[in-house]
């Protein structure tokens, strides 16, 4: 076994005496990627390359260092960058039609007043298209059931599609479209609305640190409005993983611009077994989160918002998804304000081939 920490040592006194070198780096690189401080081992590789783009192993170790921080786009960056047949005997493909699907089936539960909304059913599935190793697309189908006043009937069906796309090492660019088409049906009344969501986002990541500014435009037939938002987040040293992201939205719409503020902590408790919490503050009234894909459009907009994601991965190909959510909402056909609570539970999978 290697004396990994005297290596490190070493390396970092030869660098404060100005001696430095590709090898070195590497060497430095290697050790901490031992260590399992992937971070560590990401700055010295990509020192090496300085001094030589064109060194194989740095690159290698790259994308490993990718794929150990949950940084795809990084690692995808990395192995475009590899010969075809380097890449081949890594196992990575350019083009695959099916690359990873998803499902998800969420049941809310509510005391709204008199019962006069019913538990809400949503259902979603996705499938992810990989059409080269800097650009993706992403599709997904879903459908809200919904009764309000124990009369009238919602039935929302929903198509979703994203591209995303490497430019850099550092910056990825994500571009989706959202229909959204809802049947209202009772005894007495019927009648279909469509809505339309454009969205945009430009991210970068440094190391440890990660932003990203969005903007998005929504249609719908009882209301239009937009989106401009700013995040920014950092993992932090340790075993854990421990990873901060802060956003601020502004939602502009006809009277009624606000700001909604969401903070979520994340870690990895176990190697297999990811956590997160989230809260969120402000009017979520057609609102759109997750890059465009959940729009909140519902009768009743929700004021706050706190909730606990797991991701478990069963193997390396499957990670079972599971989300409680408590929202306090504001009712939306009373003549005082009329607040209720509801609580979520999500279930799903990503299945990755």
């Amino acid at each position: 076994v290697g004396n990994w920490d005297q290596l490190i040592q070493i390396g970092k006194e030869a660098i404060s005496q100005d001696i430095d070198y590709k090898n070195l780096r590497k060497r430095m690189g290697y050790a901490y990627f031992v260590k399992g401080e992937y971070y560590a081992a990401e700055h010295a590789y990509e020192k090496a390359l300085n001094f030589d783009q064109s060194d194989t192993d740095a690159r290698i170790y790259l994308y490993y260092c990718g794929l150990n921080t949950g940084d795809n786009t990084f690692a995808s960056y990395h192995a475009n960058k590899l010969s075809l047949e380097e890449q081949s005997k890594l196992g990575i493909k350019q083009f695959k039609i099916l690359d990873a699907i998803d499902l998800e089936y969420n049941y809310k539960s509510n005391n709204s007043v008199s019962s006069s909304r019913s538990n809400p059913n949503y259902y979603r599935a996705g499938i992810r298209t990989q059409l080269s190793n800097r650009l993706s697309l992403y599709q997904s189908a879903s459908q809200y059931n919904q009764t309000l006043n124990t009369t009238l009937a919602i039935k929302q069906k929903e198509y979703y599609g994203a591209l995303n796309g490497i430019l850099n090492a550092r910056v990825t660019v994500d571009l989706a479209y959202h229909y959204l088409y809802t049947d209202l049906q009772s005894t007495t009344y019927s009648n279909q609305m469509t809505g339309n969501l454009y969205f945009a986002k430009l991210s970068t990541k440094l190391n440890r640190f990660n932003f990203a500014i969005n903007a998005s435009t929504m249609a719908l037939d009882t209301a239009n409005s937009k989106q401009l938002g700013l995040s920014a987040g950092y993992t932090l040293e340790g075993p854990n993983n421990v990873h901060l992201n802060s956003s601020l939205v502004r939602v502009i719409q006809t009277a009624n611009n606000r700001f909604v503020f969401s903070q979520s902590i994340g870690l990895q408790l176990f190697k297999p077994l990811w956590v997160e919490g989230s809260i969120s503050f402000g009017n979520l009234k057609n609102y759109t989160d997750n890059n465009g894909l959940y729009v909140y459009n519902s009768s009743d907009a929700t004021t706050f918002r706190t909730g606990l994601t797991t991701l478990y991965t069963l193997s390396p190909k499957i990670t079972l998804v599971g989300n409680y959510t408590f929202d306090k909402k504001e009712l939306n056909n009373s003549s005082t304000i009329t607040n209720y609570n509801q609580h979520s539970l999500s279930g799903g999978l990503i299945w990755k081939f």
